[in-house]
């Protein structure tokens, strides 16, 4: 008797499906922090910086990001998806904003995300992977 297929295929295929889901929980993820941030001067939606399995305490300098309406966001998504990309089963993808006021602003400071940012794009993403 003879394996249809072998258990270690079966392992390659789970490393692989399982390390696409992550990328694109991930990816949803950092989507959706961007779409849900207050904008002011856009210092807030362009530091969010993604990472895998270290966190950072980087920041983006604030030169009074005047970027026509989405440049910036496609930016940031695109900086982080680079991140996300390299991400496999098992890693910890990182998505978080060291500006000062950033918990504030998690704590519902701002009228324009009165509920958050990081726990209402979780639920939601969670919600959607479920």
């Amino acid at each position: 008797m003879s394996w249809k297929n072998k258990p270690s295929n079966f392992a390659l295929e789970i490393e692989r499906v399982g390390g696409e889901h992550l990328r694109k929980v991930s990816a949803d993820m950092l989507q959706g922090v961007i779409m849900a941030s207050p904008v002011m001067d856009g210092a807030f939606r362009s530091n969010h910086r993604v990472t895998v399995n270290k966190t950072t305490n980087e920041t983006v300098p604030s030169n009074g990001n005047k970027a026509p309406k989405g440049t910036l966001d496609q930016q940031v998504f695109a900086e982080g998806a680079g991140q996300i990309l390299q991400a496999k089963l098992g890693d910890n993808v990182y998505i978080q904003n060291n500006l000062p006021y950033a918990l504030r602003l998690e704590n519902g400071h701002s009228q324009q995300a009165e509920n958050g940012i990081y726990a209402l794009t979780f639920l939601s993403v969670a919600s959607k992977h479920k």
